[in-house]
């Protein structure tokens, strides 16, 4: 247990720990400040989601006739709002509107267009912005609910077609917007890179620093002998935990306060993303977070087999370049941020995960062979 705990102790070092540090607050204002800042990004965007907030815990995933006719009365009632401003405007009668309709009509008319401008980015009335939000979901989503999946069911391959045929069977249409959706695939990618990286650097220097100053001559021929060598892998495995559990609680703290809850409920189809499996969002969050658990710790077994072959840093460092770059370009990509997409066969992604597994346990045991069979004199 006290060699378990030294070796602990020289993993998080003060100047390992200040690197993980300066690297994470660098890639969070490089990668995922503004998908928190700008979160949602511009108008009507920022409308759509404030609609949704408001409709979901009314109406659900799914929305029938009837609800939607409440929804279509919510918008003639704001439609009302909107005449009432433009005939209490001035600057409106001068230009010749009077109506929400005439507003929304113009056409080559410089000084109407001016007017609009003046209304929409200069005065910013939120009225208006949220007029043109539902609107947007009454005609591009809840009219063209049926043919977009149509659409999605024809340029599909056979098992996906068969996959859209269940969804036009049972009436599981989109209504909401992936706003919320995208802005968490973003971070979740970002995230993943950000915690790959860091438990590279937390555990690439466990066998290499013993191994450049020698120590680990000494540790094997010590009474603990080879065993050192697994415990090493030990602590290194901890300490990855360890890390990767204390970077959820930093930035899934921090994608929080985008206040996205209210569509934790929702299934991913009813936010325009097809998924093989029946999940709602906070279901798809905790399996993100489960796989980039998983993969963080494959890493660390993977770095720690790096860090016992190669003979000095610059090769430490170039190898894991090579890594990271393979772990962003594809597991990123395929096994993280398309886990349960439509978009790839069912058997993919488990293929996926089982050969980069299967790949680096089978490095591990090699270089764990070639270790415990190496002479030290």
């Amino acid at each position: 247990m006290q060699l378990f705990l030294m070796e602990m102790k020289k993993i998080f070092s003060w100047k390992i720990i200040t690197l993980i540090v300066f690297v994470n607050v660098v890639l969070y204002f490089l990668l995922i400040d503004f998908d928190i800042k700008h979160f949602p990004n511009g108008r009507p965007s920022l409308d759509i989601f404030r609609i949704e907030q408001q409709i979901i815990p009314k109406y659900g995933a799914d929305i029938d006739d009837e609800e939607y006719a409440d929804f279509v009365e919510e918008y003639k009632r704001k439609v009302e709002e909107a005449n009432a401003y433009l005939q209490d405007d001035p600057q409106a009668a001068k230009v010749g509107i009077t109506t929400y309709e005439g507003l929304r009509s113009i056409y080559h008319n410089e000084k109407q267009m001016d007017y609009r401008s003046l209304v929409m980015f200069e005065r910013e009335e939120d009225l208006f912005w949220d007029l043109q939000a539902r609107e947007y979901l009454m005609e591009e989503k809840y009219k063209n609910r049926i043919t977009s999946l149509e659409s999605e069911r024809n340029r599909a391959t056979m098992a996906q077609q068969d996959y859209f045929e269940e969804l036009l069977r049972n009436q599981k249409y989109s209504f909401y917007t992936s706003t919320v959706l995208d802005n968490f695939m973003n971070i979740k990618g970002n995230m993943a890179i950000i915690i790959f990286i860091s438990i590279a650097i937390l555990v690439s220097p466990v066998y290499l620093r013993d191994k450049s100053t020698f120590i680990e001559l000494l540790q094997y021929s010590s009474k603990k002998g080879r065993r050192v060598y697994k415990i090493k892998w030990v602590a290194g495995l901890v300490s990855a935990v360890l890390l990767t559990i204390l970077l959820f609680v930093v930035y899934l703290s921090i994608y929080a306060t985008n206040h996205t809850s209210s569509h934790f409920d929702l299934p991913l189809y009813a936010m325009d993303s097809y998924s093989w499996y029946e999940l709602k969002f906070w279901q798809y969050i905790v399996m993100s977070v489960f796989s980039i658990f998983i993969v963080a710790l494959i890493l660390a077994i993977l770095s720690m087999s790096i860090s016992a072959v190669v003979a000095n840093a610059i090769g430490l460092i170039g190898v894991q370049i090579v890594t990271i770059f393979i772990m962003i370009a594809g597991v990123i990509s395929f096994l993280i941020k398309g886990m349960v997409s439509v978009r790839f066969p069912m058997w993919f992604v488990p293929l996926g995960y089982t050969l980069f597994f299967g790949v680096v346990l089978l490095l591990m045991f090699i270089v764990s062979k070639r270790d415990f069979r190496r002479d030290v004199m």
